[in-house]
């Protein structure tokens, strides 16, 4: 017999200013519908379309649970899997090559993940900065929505 659905209250992990609430349906272990908390008065129950959907991402069929390298001409669309051993010491080995040659080659983009004070830029900065890559203001969203247009 199937356990009833049970809800938690959890916020949004990406840490934005409005610190959106929400409510996620759980049922058997699993979380199954995500929605915006209406008792949130910032929000009052809006989630954006990335957040909303995270039960359908996270549990869809097809997303991807291992690194896979390409195999074949690129856009020919043929991966297979690989370890995350085999992953890193490739992306390592890469990017160590471009640092060796000519660093400010290397263009940080990984903006904030889950915008969290670790993944947001701390550790980011530091790795790009050790490879000697270019510096550049590495947001795209943010740096525009905080500028001061008067």
């Amino acid at each position: 017999m199937n356990a009833p659905a049970e809800f938690a209250r959890v916020v949004c992990p990406h840490d934005y200013p409005d610190t959106c609430a929400m409510r996620v349906t759980v049922k058997d272990g699993r979380a199954v519908k995500v929605t915006g908390d209406p008792d949130h008065p910032p929000t009052q129950g809006v989630l954006c379309t990335k957040v909303s959907r995270y039960a359908e991402q996270t549990h869809y069929r097809n997303r991807l649970l291992t690194p896979m390298r390409r195999v074949g001409a690129k856009g020919d669309g043929r991966f297979e899997a690989v370890s995350w051993d085999e992953a890193l010491t490739f992306a390592a080995e890469r990017l160590n090559k471009i640092a060796a040659r000519a660093p400010e080659a290397i263009l940080p983009y990984s903006y904030a993940g889950t915008m969290g004070l670790v993944q947001g830029e701390s550790i980011a900065t530091r790795f790009f900065n050790v490879l000697g890559a270019s510096r550049l203001d590495r947001t795209i969203c943010a740096a525009a929505g905080a500028a001061d247009l008067r």
